[in-house]
């Protein structure tokens, strides 16, 4: 077969593999990505696991010493018959708080866990797809590099110009893969500081609905109002957790996140709530929740604005992208149009 009938021969599959590479281009720089977004919720439970035995063992020995003083006749009779008695109260809601302060703390330390390992999941499936896009593109590269070869055998002195083609090809593929793998990053912050924006407006919600029981309570609602009070707060909690977690993890992928301000999400206390019930503590609490109210909406600012951001980058990037996607495809299409010439003409006799 003469070199001319072998470039007419092989016209229709080169079309077919340059077809595909340009279809598939995106999942290099995009595996790459997600493996690293992979490596860093992987690291991130990891972390929250120690976390939570850690607080399994503190939980053992605060549970013993809350249920001490709980249970205790004797501790209190005897700090009572010695006019200690706010002593033992003080010493018993210690015990209690830090008790419960900590089966809050593994609570939310669990959600998180939770939804780390949901992130992981769909990190592992989009992986997995990714991997099997990038064994079609190698596959077409393989196919492809050996029809050429078969053709050219390493560099071509003769043919400067198919040389420095070939290299602006290289150079314009090794550009595209850079902004496609910061677009990935990009877009896996979108779809986090989507979520946080969920889980800050839920937030929110469950405050405003305390912040509703706490004025019924202030107008007597008693311990029904306490209940529901403490049942909205501790959503909220977990919600803001939730924000923060997320956010967190956009972060990892940007600096150009911003980090979220510091909010303390009021909470109850059951010796407060229940043993010194009266207007003036109900009072002092409702300002606490209308407090927390103003820092979460300040920090809801900071997540739709790095939302918008995050937006603004998406945008620029999509453009620039699309340019480098036109270069790395003209310059393809400048070297097979070169070597096709070259074939012509050696196919011709010419030289």
């Amino acid at each position: 077969m003469s070199v001319e009938e072998h470039i007419q021969s092989s016209l229709s599959l080169n079309n077919e593999l340059l077809s595909v590479l340009s279809s598939t281009d995106h999942s290099i720089p995009d595996l790459k990505q997600q493996q690293l977004y992979l490596s860093d919720l992987t690291s991130q439970l990891s972390s929250i696991d120690a976390k939570l035995k850690e607080l399994d063992r503190g939980r053992e020995k605060e549970k013993k010493e809350h249920i001490s003083y709980r249970d205790s006749v004797f501790k209190r009779f005897a700090y009572k018959s010695t006019g200690r008695k706010e002593k033992f109260e003080k010493k018993a809601e210690k015990e209690e708080k830090d008790y419960f302060d900590n089966l809050h703390s593994t609570q939310l330390a669990q959600d998180s866990r939770k939804q780390l390992i949901e992130l992981i999941d769909q990190a592992k499936s989009a992986e997995n797809d990714l991997k099997q896009l990038v064994d079609k593109h190698q596959n077409a590269q393989r196919e492809l590099d050996q029809l050429y070869d078969s053709i050219f055998s390493g560099s071509t002195p003769r043919y400067p110009q198919e040389d420095d083609l070939e290299q602006q090809s290289n150079d314009a593929l090794s550009a595209y893969h850079s902004l496609r793998q910061t677009l990935e990053a990009e877009l896996q912050i979108k779809h986090l500081l989507e979520q946080a924006s969920r889980a800050m407006r839920a937030c929110l919600d469950h405050m405003r609905g305390a912040e509703g029981y706490s004025t019924w309570d202030m107008w007597g609602g008693g311990t029904m109002s306490d209940m529901m009070e403490r049942n909205e707060l501790s959503s909220a909690d977990r919600q803001w957790s939730s924000v923060q977690l997320l956010t967190q993890q956009a972060k990892n992928l940007s600096r150009s996140v911003r980090d979220l301000p510091q909010v303390r999400v009021a909470m109850g206390n059951i010796m407060s709530d229940v043993f010194f019930d009266n207007i003036f503590t109900d009072m002092a609490f409702h300002d606490k929740i209308k407090n927390s109210i103003y820092e979460l909406n300040v920090a809801a600012d900071v997540v739709e604005r790095n939302r918008q951001k995050n937006e603004i980058r998406l945008n620029d990037m999509g453009g620039e992208l699309k340019g480098r996607e036109e270069r790395l495809e003209r310059s393809r299409r400048d070297l097979q149009d070169l070597r096709s010439d070259i074939f012509r003409r050696i196919g011709e006799g010419q030289k």
